[in-house]
């Protein structure tokens, strides 16, 4: 009788602020998951921690995701995207995100 294996099999991706060679000095890795819209086209999903947080993204090819996460470490790392926590609001007694 074959045994079956329990294999999950992880993409890493990373994303850096810089182009070209610069920039590898500010990396961060994450994954990425590649599935099938509704009509069958590729999506590919990604997902990277920077500093103390988490950036997502999803495109139609790891080439479109990788140009939209470095865009957006550059935008946390230069810009301070995440240096506000934003404003909130109390609804039903539990704090929400205005973003």
């Amino acid at each position: 009788m074959k045994k079956e294996m329990n294999i999950s099999i992880t993409e890493i991706f990373m994303s850096k602020a810089g182009i070209g060679n610069k920039g590898f000095d500010r990396c961060f890795h994450g994954t990425i998951r590649r599935e099938k819209d509704a009509d069958g086209n590729p999506v590919v999903y990604g997902k990277i921690k920077v500093n103390d947080g988490y950036i997502y993204a999803t495109a139609k090819d790891q080439w479109e995701l990788g140009d939209k996460l470095d865009s957006m470490v550059i935008m946390i790392l230069d810009d301070g995207l995440h240096a506000s926590v934003g404003r909130n609001s109390i609804i039903a007694n539990t704090l929400f995100s205005l973003n």
